[in-house]
């Protein structure tokens, strides 16, 4: 008959000692490991390598807003009229010192658009969209009804309806048709577009489309100046 094996205290200290090695390395290899450290979040800025990058909307208009430092959202408690005001004087000064910059993408008919976008209370180029879709979301996230007695609907975000399979051109018709009936509410009353407005505001709304990461980047490095000097 065997003898038992002899198990001192120093055998043992040893063995414990090699399993808590082995576990540690163990801990470490596997991706879920306890113990592992979680991986470091990615900041904005450096997915994007963009400075001061605050923002995740990712459209040629985020980019134009970056560019030229202007709000791109509505503070809170702030009146609609109050923001249209600031960034009517921010545009204002930049185009006397022709300092605005368009990114890729962005030309002056969509700059235009985005004025008229903004106005609310013009005898012409009177968009007043931007007292239901307002920035950045652009909506306001309320139900309103078009019509005398129409059915109350929410407003839909102007962000990513190309992605959507929107009409721009037909949607913005349609709008104009229905400010100028009988009972239109009087946020559509007040809207004064002709032909060449309309251009303008569908060049604008089409930088409300997201693109990647990667590609956001592209539009700010290749921005140019707007010649606003005859403006």
């Amino acid at each position: 008959m065997k003898g038992r094996p002899d198990i001192s205290p120093k055998t043992v200290s040893r063995n414990a000692f090699s399993l808590a090695i082995c576990l540690s390395f163990v801990a470490v290899a596997s991706p879920d490991g306890f113990g592992q450290a979680k991986p470091k979040a990615t900041s904005i800025e450096e997915k994007t390598k963009i400075h001061r990058l605050a923002s995740a909307n990712r459209s040629v208009y985020d980019a134009f807003v970056y560019l030229n430092r202007i709000p791109d959202k509505v503070e809170e408690d702030e009146e609609i009229l109050d923001f249209t005001a600031r960034v009517y004087s921010l545009l204002a000064n930049q185009e006397g010192r022709v300092l605005i910059k368009l990114p890729k993408g962005m030309n002056r008919e969509a700059y235009l658009g985005y004025k008229t976008f903004l106005s609310t209370d013009a005898e012409v180029r009177n968009g007043n969209c931007i007292v239901c879709h307002v920035p950045e979301k652009f909506t306001d996230l309320k139900n309103h009804a078009l019509s005398e007695g129409g059915k109350a609907l929410p407003t839909p975000s102007l962000r990513n309806m190309n992605k959507r399979k929107v009409d721009i051109s037909k949607a913005l018709r349609a709008k104009l048709v229905a400010a100028q009936k009988p009972g239109a509410p009087k946020d559509y009353q007040s809207i004064k577009l002709d032909k060449d407005d309309l251009t303008h505001l569908e060049a604008f709304l089409k930088l409300l489309d997201d693109v990647e990461d990667k590609n956001f980047r592209d539009l700010i490095i290749q921005a140019k100046v707007l010649d606003t000097s005859q403006n």
